[in-house]
């Protein structure tokens, strides 16, 4: 699928930069196919200087670059700035939120630039979440990889705001959107264990919300709930009442026999 990136962003003329990835071999894959371009290191001047060997690179493309049809689509984000926004200004905006904070006053690397992570960090937060985290950048291209979804190409816009050096403070959308990427990973690696080819997501991460909602944090008992939605193709999102105030073993074993009469009757 080809991707095309407009030299306009809410009627402004952009200049376009790609951020690709760290992957093995990347380093002279894309020393190969550059030309006169400008790069650098994402993680020069970072906290993360030490390791610019795997540093992922920010290069800044031309117009109607053919490079962007050549990088590799699921390592590769693209962001717009306006044409007054230097390329050091880029750099300086992409370099700053590679630091964030979150949970109150807790601050850590965030390695937003992983396309597989941009794609619940930037789709599944809210529009003006997203914006906001932009700053100084028009937008965002990204190859959405969901595990649950399609995967295709997708654009966010910004809202313009000036560069500003704070720590980017996690948005509740952003943390909602990062939490559904460890469940939908948890629940596509039980199916590739369990080798099940098909199931309903919504119905698997009823049991997420299910097993939050009543405490059950041992891994037998997820499983034997995920098996359970997927046998009878149901969700369990406010549908069961059971005792909370038994064992968690219990509760599973009360649910079971709630669905089993449900579908089964068995009395």
């Amino acid at each position: 699928m080809k991707l095309s990136l407009c030299e306009k962003q809410q009627k402004q003329r952009v200049n376009w930069y790609a951020l690709v990835n760290h992957y093995d071999n990347m380093l002279a894959e894309v020393f190969q196919k550059i030309s006169d371009h400008t790069v650098e290191p994402l993680y020069l001047t970072t906290p993360l200087e030490s390791l610019l060997d795997r540093s992922p690179l920010v290069v800044s493309l031309k117009k109607g670059d053919a490079l962007i049809n050549s990088l590799p689509q699921k390592e590769t984000l693209y962001f717009a700035a306006p044409l007054d926004i230097s390329f050091k200004q880029v750099l300086q905006q992409l370099r700053n939120r590679l630091q964030i904070q979150f949970d109150g006053d807790r601050k850590g690397l965030f390695h937003y630039y992983l396309p597989s992570v941009a794609s619940y960090f930037f789709f599944r937060a809210s529009q003006e979440d997203s914006s906001k985290w932009l700053g100084c950048l028009s937008a965002v291209c990204f190859y959405k990889q969901v595990k649950s979804e399609v995967n295709e190409w997708v654009h966010i816009e910004g809202e313009f705001s000036p560069f500003s050096s704070a720590t980017w403070l996690l948005a509740q959308s952003q943390e909602q959107g990062l939490n559904d990427k460890f469940i939908e990973q948890e629940i596509d690696a039980w199916a590739q264990a369990e080798d099940i080819q098909a199931f309903d997501w919504k119905n698997q991460k009823s049991v997420n919300s299910f097993c939050t909602q009543h405490q059950i944090e041992q891994p037998k008992l997820l499983s034997k709930l995920r098996h359970l939605v997927h046998t009878y193709s149901i969700s369990l999102d406010n549908r069961y009442q059971v005792d909370t105030n038994q064992t968690s073993e219990n509760i599973v074993k009360q649910l079971e026999q709630l669905i089993s009469r449900e579908y089964n009757y068995v009395c």
